[in-house]
């Protein structure tokens, strides 16, 4: 049976209405550049090992390479799945000092995010004064073959740097051997790829999924069932966040997935999934868990099926279901931020500081996801944004500061000394 809760169940039109009122009493908070925000603690009232904490996995690091990093560096390392090593490029710097031009292999932009992110690093570059001599992407997002032979065509041309957002990053490791053989670095942009040659900036999925999907199952008291929405089965964020799944749930015994349904990380296609899964399902669940960038779609899915919307992990989040929590403050709502345009501009600043011989320490820069709940969303909400808007929430400081890249270089002096 669907548990009833205490929280207020609006749908998308009365949020709307009720943030009108928000903006106009003046309780919304500042705009996303109004300041840095603290990020709150997920599972952080509950016991460790608990139904609603987080797991306590901890870091791949048999070489004790995060001791020299800041804590808050550290524990964004929890549970991430490879192994931490030097980098191949610690000791090296370019021959050339400017000049430097790079090659761009990345996936299909079908999701906005990636679409976002791969645009924004080929801007960024050009405007640091790099040459992209290639940018391409495969047309189909499970296309291995044809991104590898991308690659190939990138290491043929000689950059100076090459920038892969890999499909799959097993197939690549070959070729990231052959450009190190090269003399040429290897960026992994978004997905991680296990090995020392390549430099890989990504963000922690296992973390994020073990964080937010704990305290939507603490959110509705441990027990209840649920259903999941995936995205792309077999790729690695999809993986990373069955991972996170799996973990959060193994502390959870009394929560059920009693569904699942594939919504391809497109907004469009979660929210006719789980339109026709509600269709055959009329009691609802209590809550449901997604691997990204489908929140808004799914509330927007249970609204379509005149239901009341249940706490939902709103991995990636949007504007528009900041909007709608922060409209609903007795809504229990838990997402996190994963900012393409400022991840993609970290990339960049990184693959130059590497190229300028600052000496990168390791071959995983792993960013801490930035959780979003309802003790920091007035800081973040915008009073401007409807419940509608899909753009990507990105407030200030949901990534690493220029202080903290500095932290992964021996010679931080080196190279650009901000993102921005």
């Amino acid at each position: 049976m669907v548990k009833h809760y205490r929280f207020r169940r609006l749908g998308t039109a009365a949020a709307l209405t009720a943030l009108g009122a928000l903006a106009l009493a003046g309780c919304a908070g500042a705009a996303p550049d109004g300041g840095s925000q603290a990020a709150p603690t997920p599972g952080a009232s509950v016991a460790a090992g608990q139904c609603g904490s987080v797991p306590e996995v901890g870091a791949n690091d048999p070489a004790g390479l995060l001791a020299g990093l800041s804590p808050e560096i550290q524990a964004g390392y929890n549970g991430y799945p490879y192994e931490l090593q030097e980098s191949a490029w610690a000791d090296w710097k370019s021959e050339k000092t400017g000049g430097y031009t790079a090659a761009i292999v990345g996936t299909s932009p079908a999701a906005p995010f990636i679409s976002v992110y791969q645009d924004t690093l080929a801007s960024a570059l050009t405007d640091a004064g790099v040459d992209v001599v290639l940018n391409v992407a495969p047309n189909d997002p499970s296309d291995v073959p044809g991104q590898l032979q991308q690659f190939s065509q990138a290491i043929s041309l000689k950059p100076d740097i090459i920038f892969f957002n890999p499909v799959a990053p097993e197939p690549a490791l070959d070729l990231v051997k052959e450009a190190h053989a090269a003399g040429i670095p290897v960026v992994s942009v978004v997905v991680p790829i296990d090995s020392p040659y390549a430099i890989s900036i990504t963000y922690n999925g296992v973390l994020q999924s073990m964080e937010t999907a704990s305290t939507v199952f603490g959110s509705i008291g441990g027990s209840g069932d649920v259903l999941e929405v995936t995205g792309v089965p077999g790729i690695p964020n999809q993986l990373f966040w069955d991972a996170g799944r799996d973990k959060a749930l193994e502390q959870c015994p009394d929560i059920k997935v009693v569904g699942s349904v594939q919504g391809l990380f497109q907004p469009p296609l979660a929210q006719q999934a789980v339109v026709q899964y509600l269709a055959t399902n009329p009691a609802g669940v209590d809550a449901v868990i997604q691997a990204g960038t489908m929140g808004s779609a799914i509330r927007d899915a249970f609204t379509q099926a005149g239901q009341p919307v249940p706490p939902i992990q709103d991995v990636g989040a949007s504007q528009g279901m900041a909007a709608f929590a922060a409209a609903n403050p007795d809504y229990p709502y838990v997402g996190t931020a994963t900012p393409p345009i400022d991840m993609a501009k970290a990339a960049a600043q990184i693959g130059i500081k590497v190229l300028s011989g600052a000496g990168i320490k390791l071959n995983h820069i792993v960013n801490r996801p930035f959780v979003i709940d309802q003790s920091n969303l007035s800081e973040i909400v915008d009073p401007s944004w409807v419940p509608e808007d899909g753009t990507d929430l990105a407030p200030k400081g949901a990534y690493f500061s220029d202080e903290q890249v500095a932290e992964f270089f021996a010679n931080p002096e080196l190279g650009p000394q901000s993102a921005k």
